[in-house]
């Protein structure tokens, strides 16, 4: 019988500490798949006199269907911000050439 998870209401009100809305830089992440949960360490890598060091910013644990939901949520925005870019590209090529 397969899982089913409760729908999730389409408005939820977030509460956050103010320190926590600025959010922190990250360029490198770490992801660990484990029997029930994935964890991914989001980190700041700098290359500096001739070393590579990284600082963990943040950790998030997720059970594998969040994980899942994640994964088809980042696909879904990077594919919607593509096609946004690449309609931009065109109506600037449009515009340029009239």
């Amino acid at each position: 019988m397969p899982d089913q998870r409760p729908a999730l209401p389409k408005h939820i009100q977030v509460n956050a500490d103010p320190k926590d809305l600025k959010g922190r830089y990250v360029n490198a992440f770490s992801v660990t798949s484990q029997e029930r949960e994935v964890v991914i360490d989001f980190l700041s890598h700098v290359h500096a006199h001739g070393l590579d060091q990284a600082q963990l910013v943040g950790r998030i644990f997720l059970n594998r269907f969040t994980a899942q939901d994640l994964i088809t949520e980042l696909r879904k925005n990077m594919a919607n911000w593509e096609n946004m870019r690449y309609e931009q590209t065109n109506q600037d090529e449009t515009s340029a050439s009239a």
